[in-house]
């Protein structure tokens, strides 16, 4: 039976079959053996998402002293969710719809013009490579919002992928972990199966010890896309000086170091701690300015001018965060879970990071605040209301939907009988629900509707004039401005219209344009 994988823009790729398998590996060898020949090193990027998609493009494309050191060949599963993004790749295109511009021309630049990257399915290309980047998934499983002391780290899954390698990779090769995994998974998961399958190999641990390393990727999708991997600082610690070494030539090449030079902590735990500190700091910031977005809604301050006069004590509190809509995304919403996991399956310690998990909690359920604005501005009545939300995905001008908190405020008004439109200019479907359905049309999103709640400020929706909204939607509507879209001057004119406007971390606009309400 002839199985299909259907990508975010509903194009149709047909799975291959066993035979077509069989003739790609006899491909790559041969394309291996041709690019050795021409003095290049290959490279494997195992997992082609956000992070091994670009990173796999940007080695690519890679020159050093006017050579191309590197051919890279891109791995993901052939599986109905993933194989869509080969064919894709490998007609020169991204998988995914960014605002950076420089991500098409270098997949163009890289599969038409220099043909330095090709996309597979095939695990033999581990053995063909000089290094492997593993860029895959490490989920974790959060069965309730809320309530992070509950979870499950899919590190079967991980242990698996990890296991295609070490039954393949020479001995000399360079295993690059760039996925963020929980303190002590290379010294005690990942080293230990290398070695466990390097024996059964008849490989000699003594003189070939497996060569790891970790350094973890910094990537934001968006209008940097590409410099989040070339022109960022980055963090990496080898198993052994010789795995440390290789990593550091490798990541040369492709990174500014002169401008964003590498740092290098004692062991891969200190990596793979590093990074979930960097980001349960966010998480952390993030939910600390919470319950001061509450405090000031209710006082009748805006929050944003606040935090704005703060964050002029440059080094001290310049990074403090803004109020917001919620947390989304694949790394803030379980990076300081992992470490949790880490501290109790690894190391076996019994105490927790609860401040950490509390954080975790507090962003989960962050939606159901604009929820309650959007209740009190529709006087209650959400039954059968038309209700559209601007912004699926869970960041800025970018289409990944990851984590959304737009489900969950979503599911709140669907839980209440409400009817829901959604648009978004970048997101063409929400990442692990089907039953939502993303509009592409402005205009008709916003047709008759009761309620607009802004839920994430693309830059088409901060360049919307007022009219835009006022001529589409239902005479006296509410709005919700859970992004700081709107500027003072256009909550004005809407309240002039008769329409009520709410914010979060706004309680100043009870007092815009007259009479405190």
């Amino acid at each position: 039976m002839v199985k299909y994988s259907i990508s975010p823009s509903n194009e149709k790729f047909e799975i291959p079959d066993e035979k077509i398998s069989q003739n790609e590996c006899l491909k790559i060898k041969e394309i291996c053996v041709k690019e050795r020949k021409k003095g290049k090193e290959i490279i494997v990027v195992q997992g082609l998402g956000f992070v091994g998609s670009i990173m796999s493009v940007v080695v690519a494309d890679c020159e050093k002293n006017n050579k191309k050191p590197y051919f890279v060949l891109g791995v993901d599963l052939p599986t109905e969710k993933s194989y869509w993004k080969i064919p894709k790749i490998n007609s020169g295109k991204s998988p995914f719809n960014v605002e950076d511009p420089e991500v098409e021309r270098l997949f163009r630049r890289t599969v038409e013009v220099k043909k330095n990257l090709r996309a597979t399915w095939i695990k033999e290309v581990y053995s063909e490579a000089d290094i492997v980047v593993v860029d895959i998934n490490l989920d974790v499983i959060k069965p309730e919002l809320g309530n992070s002391k509950v979870f499950e780290v899919k590190i079967d899954s991980f242990k698996i992928a990890i296991y295609d390698i070490a039954e393949r990779i020479k001995p000399n090769s360079l295993l690059l972990i760039e996925t963020t995994v929980p303190p002590g998974t290379i010294e005690k998961i990942v080293n230990p199966i290398l070695i466990e399958c390097f024996e059964k190999r008849g490989i000699d641990i003594i003189k070939n010890p497996p060569l790891i390393a970790h350094c973890y990727e910094r990537v934001m999708p968006g209008k940097e896309y590409v410099n989040s991997i070339k022109k960022i600082w980055r963090t990496l610690s080898g198993i052994n000086d010789k795995a440390s070494q290789k990593a550091k030539k490798f990541l040369s090449n492709i990174i500014d170091i002169e401008n964003f030079p590498l740092s290098e902590l004692q062991n891969p735990t200190a990596s793979e701690l590093g990074k979930i500190l960097e980001n349960s700091y966010r998480t952390m910031n993030i939910a600390f300015i919470y319950e001061w977005t509450l405090l000031a809604e209710d006082i009748g301050i805006n929050l944003f001018d606040v935090v704005n006069t703060i964050r002029v004590r440059k080094g001290t509190h310049d990074n403090m965060m803004f109020p917001g809509f919620g947390v989304g995304g694949y790394c803030l919403p379980k990076d300081p879970l992992l470490a949790e996991w880490g501290s109790k399956f690894l190391f076996h310690r019994e105490q927790n990071l609860n401040f950490s998990l509390e954080a975790v909690n507090v962003n989960d359920l962050m939606p159901h605040h604009t929820f309650k604005l959007l209740k009190k501005g529709l006087e209650g009545h959400i039954e059968n209301a038309k209700i559209t939300i601007l912004g699926a995905s869970y960041r800025k001008d970018v289409g990944d939907t990851r984590n959304s908190p737009t489900i969950t405020l979503y599911d709140d008004i669907i839980t209440e009988g409400g009817i829901v439109m959604i648009h978004d200019p970048y997101a063409n479907k929400m990442e692990g629900r089907e039953d939502i359905i993303i509009c592409k049309d402005f205009k008709a999103t916003l047709k008759q509707a009761e309620a607009v709640v802004f839920a994430v400020n693309h830059k088409q929706y901060e360049n919307l004039i007022v009219k835009d909204l006022t001529s589409q939607i239902k005479r006296n509507a509410c709005i919700i401005d859970a992004s700081n879209v709107l500027s003072d001057n256009k909550i004005v004119e809407l309240k002039k219209n008769n329409f009520s406007v709410f914010g979060v971390g706004k309680g100043h606009i009870k007092y815009l344009g007259g009479e405190k309400e």
